[in-house]
């Protein structure tokens, strides 16, 4: 369906306006010769292109132009692959800012590639994209950023194209708000497997890599400042009517440079949230224990509340530093605990307020759960007192508690307080990577009123 566009007689009688001052007299004109809400909204938020003269979807970027750019330039490549193509041609044409525009990379782009990880669905590579991807000069015009390292995501036996790997980079595209998912810049293919990639941004390592050689040095600031960020993310995925579907430590990434920062990324099992069991094709649950809700481990639907409850335990993660449940085995014995209500504990000191927004995220009632919206409105305002350095704060005082005690800890239990690196180790039976999991006649789920009492 072509693009609803503004006749050039309306053109002709709006050209002069400044719509971010418009009179009353205009602004009347306006609602009576723009009667697409849509047109409207945009006319009146970024006013018209300079070059074709429709209304603008962002202030620097003219879907009707740069469509128009891309559509000449579909004839110039191929993948090979017809449902390939399409996805990409259509996602091109839907692009509302230069953040959703992905494109065909050819896999000779790319030098020093270099494996990084292997998971349940694929392997991950770092490599160096030597055009880069797009982005737009000083006069809004697209032109090449130049070298750039880029992750490039393979799905595993994806020769023949799947529905769920073009799934997971619709996913990227549809979520993709700001910094806190990981971006998809596009598709590749390696020559030699004939497995499809995802092209996507680079990021340091995982949140838990950081976590282990950083954690001592991370203030609150910065823990209050990325539960921030990755409550957006989780807010960007729900508002999008989507369930991430395998919200774990695994899949939050992290860089350090400028600053720690995370963002999510795995959202290759992303589904809308209205998508029942029973129109889905695969019912096992598959996940890693620790961060799946105890209804879900009973074979209940997966739910948004489902993911919060995995931020909840993130949340307590990025707090402590400790994996959750890291000395014990990961098996059917610490299902049935955690539908009897255990969670993770530790001995390091949380402030109150932000542990309260954790234990309402692992309720067992997913109803008394926050949705992502509130979940991210809760942090914002500790974070915002904390980085405002508002002293008469509840959360500050508390914070400035906890800093104390750790301290007085690091003074009695560490030799060199000045290293960043925890020290436990790993239960042989601890798994942090997405399986199978398969547990029978687990209890109701419910809440323990003392955690110590199920270990």
């Amino acid at each position: 369906m072509d693009e609803i566009k503004l006749s050039d007689d309306v053109i002709e009688q709006i050209k002069g306006f400044h719509y971010w001052n418009l009179t009353k007299e205009q602004e009347s004109l306006i609602d009576k010769l723009i009667t697409d809400k849509e047109l409207k909204e945009r006319y009146k938020g970024f006013g018209l292109c300079e070059k074709c003269k429709q209304p603008k979807i962002y202030p620097d970027y003219c879907r009707p132009c740069k469509s128009q750019y891309f559509k000449q330039n579909f004839k110039n490549w191929t993948s090979g692959n017809h449902n390939v193509d399409e996805f990409i041609q259509k996602a091109q044409l839907k692009a509302k800012n230069i953040d959703q525009v992905i494109e065909w990379v050819e896999y000779d782009k790319f030098e020093n590639v270099e494996y990084l990880a292997k998971g349940r669905f694929g392997t991950t590579f770092k490599a160096v994209w030597k055009d880069g991807p797009w982005k737009l000069n000083d006069n809004y015009q697209l032109e090449r950023k130049g070298e750039t390292k880029v992750a490039l995501k393979c799905l595993h036996n994806s020769q023949d194209i799947t529905a769920e790997f073009l799934k997971e980079v619709e996913s990227n595209i549809l979520v993709y708000n700001t910094g806190w998912v990981v971006r998809c810049f596009g598709i590749t293919k390696d020559p030699k497997t004939n497995d499809f990639m995802m092209v996507m941004v680079l990021k340091d390592g995982s949140l838990r890599q950081y976590l282990n050689n950083n954690f001592i040095s991370i203030n609150w600031e910065e823990k209050l400042l990325n539960l921030q960020g990755i409550a957006f993310g989780l807010k960007d995925i729900h508002n999008k009517g989507l369930i991430h579907h395998d919200f774990h430590c695994g899949n939050i990434l992290s860089s350090s440079v400028p600053y720690f920062h995370v963002s999510i990324t795995g959202l290759g099992l992303c589904q809308p949230a209205n998508v029942k069991s029973s129109q889905k094709s695969n019912k096992k649950i598959y996940g890693v224990l620790p961060y799946v809700a105890p209804e879900v481990l009973r074979g209940k639907e997966y739910t948004q509340a489902s993911d919060i409850y995995g931020f909840g335990i993130i949340a307590y993660e990025i707090c402590t530093g400790f994996p959750p449940y890291y000395d014990i085995a990961h098996d059917e014995f610490l299902a049935m605990k955690i539908c009897k209500g255990l969670r993770p504990t530790s001995d390091y000191k949380i402030p109150q307020l932000i542990f309260n927004i954790i234990n309402q995220c692992w309720d067992a009632d997913p109803l008394k759960r926050p949705d992502a919206n509130e979940l991210h409105d809760l942090i914002a305002e500790l974070d915002n007192d904390i980085s405002d350095n508002k002293v008469s704060s509840v959360i500050y005082g508390q914070v400035k508690e906890a800093d104390e005690i750790k301290e007085s800890s690091l003074t009695v239990q560490l030799p060199l307080p000045s290293t960043s690196t925890l020290s436990y180790m790993l239960h042989p039976q601890a798994v942090y990577t997405s399986r199978l999991l398969d547990f029978k006649n687990l209890p109701e789920p419910k809440n323990a009123d003392n955690n110590d009492l199920l270990k």
